[in-house]
């Protein structure tokens, strides 16, 4: 997860979550995932799902974690779960495709998907990297599938944490989860605040992200 994306599950995401709904998330960051901690609601049956990796911590194995053998085929009944959330998943599926059928599978009906994802983000594989995509992608996608669109767009909520002065571009995110940044680029942030140095400046680059929320 980076900063953007906490943002973004923030304004858009967190309000749909309600008291004893049964979540999964696939592809976790962390035990317990940084998503769940944003939600905080401890009724919430909250598991994570990944593939062929299992999370421990302090050498205890998370009991609600699921691991799948399969990309696009995972140990979950039909109709599991109310909500089914992915951040920073999409880009490293091959076939998403298949991907957002197994999704919506698992999903009960009338339940949600919530699907975050970079692009402005240069290649990263884990193990591959193969899409960005923005709004009117997966809009498209989604009601291919028959799904519901109740929000999708993309923006960047980090240029809120710099001054009006400083020039920004999409890139990948210089800011950790607090919104700090490190010293080389609070010294080339401090440069856009003197006149003669601001227009030879190297633009501070912002993460843009897709978020996507949608109802089976």
């Amino acid at each position: 997860m980076h900063l953007n994306s906490k943002l973004l599950f923030k304004k858009y995401a967190v309000e749909h979550f309600k008291e004893n709904q049964s979540i999964l998330e696939i592809g976790p960051t962390g035990y317990p995932s940084y998503y769940s901690q944003l939600v905080n609601i401890p009724s919430l049956k909250w598991h994570t799902l990944d593939i062929g990796e299992t999370y421990i911590r302090q050498g205890h194995v998370n009991p609600s974690h699921i691991v799948s053998k399969e990309e696009y085929h995972y140990p979950v009944d039909d109709g599991a779960f109310d909500i089914v959330l992915s951040g920073q998943v999409m880009e490293h599926v091959r076939n998403i495709w298949r991907w957002v059928d197994e999704l919506k599978r698992i999903t009960r009906d009338n339940g949600l998907i919530i699907i975050i994802s970079p692009i402005s983000w240069s290649y990263h594989e884990a193990p591959v990297d193969c899409w960005r995509i923005y709004p009117e992608g997966m809009k498209a996608l989604m009601e291919e599938k028959g799904l519901k669109i109740i929000e999708c767009c993309f923006e960047s909520l980090e240029e809120d944490f710099f001054s009006s002065r400083v020039k920004t571009r999409p890139g990948n995110s210089i800011l950790n989860l607090d919104g700090e940044r490190s010293f080389p680029w609070k010294l080339i942030e401090l440069s856009h605040s003197i006149p003669l140095l601001n227009k030879f400046c190297r633009r501070v680059p912002v993460s843009f992200d897709n978020i996507c929320v949608c109802r089976k």
